[in-house]
């Protein structure tokens, strides 16, 4: 069985205030024969805070099931307010700093490879179906 709801399987990262982010992985790589690298579920308690380092072949989902957050790549720059319901994507190697609102917030994030040499693909074969077009 790839997804489990074991409560052992949960890992609790406790906060410098007793806030919480617990955090299960759902699947990993391994588990999977797709492009996902990670489907993990995480909980904050309330203004629980949390970082999420980028990695740099791989985009981040993340999808909020209840509460509201705010999320951040960089300190100094706008945080923005998710909110059940929302769906966020985060490029390659982008830092995504989470804040939890008054009444905590819930996730799922989903970790996705994202191969540098896509684009150049796309344009190899679009030259590649453009020659075929005009050929002898």
């Amino acid at each position: 069985m790839i997804v489990t709801t074991a409560s052992g399987a949960a890992a609790v990262i406790l906060g410098p205030s007793g806030e919480r982010v617990r955090l299960r992985c759902l699947a990993r790589r391994s588990m999977l024969m797709s492009p996902c690298e990670s489907f993990d579920h995480l909980r904050l308690s309330p203004g629980a805070r949390h970082a999420m380092p980028g990695q740099a072949e791989a985009e981040t989902v993340l999808h909020v099931l209840r509460g509201s957050l705010l999320v951040g790549r960089s300190t100094g720059e706008p945080d923005h307010l998710a909110v059940d319901g929302d769906l966020l994507l985060a490029r390659r190697a982008v830092t995504l700093h989470l804040e939890a609102g008054p009444l905590g917030a819930e996730l799922l994030c989903l970790t996705l490879a994202a191969p540098r040499g896509t684009a150049a693909t796309r344009k190899t074969l679009a030259r590649r179906r453009a020659e075929r077009r005009t050929g002898p």
